[in-house]
């Protein structure tokens, strides 16, 4: 498992959240586990607000940059 440098900044009910330097847009919940007392690092879990749709056809999709600079500070590679 790789590891990432996280930055999370709440305040309040709002706050940011920055993945190897690239700030995460869409946020809808955040849970951060583990840590100080615990062997290892940290686990943090980011759950995103995307779009569910169906669609009965032939299309060309995209992703945003915000989302596809998330996804990638994540390790996501996108697809050829």
């Amino acid at each position: 498992m790789e590891l990432h440098k996280a930055l999370v900044h709440l305040t309040g009910p709002t706050g940011t959240i920055a993945v190897d330097g690239t700030r995460l847009k869409g946020v809808r919940d955040v849970t951060i586990r583990g840590g100080l007392d615990q062997d290892g690092p940290a686990t943090l879990t980011v759950d995103l607000a995307l779009d569910l749709a169906v669609v009965d056809g032939q299309v060309v999709t995209q992703v945003p940059e915000d989302t596809a600079a998330a996804l990638v500070a994540l390790g996501w590679s996108q697809p050829a």
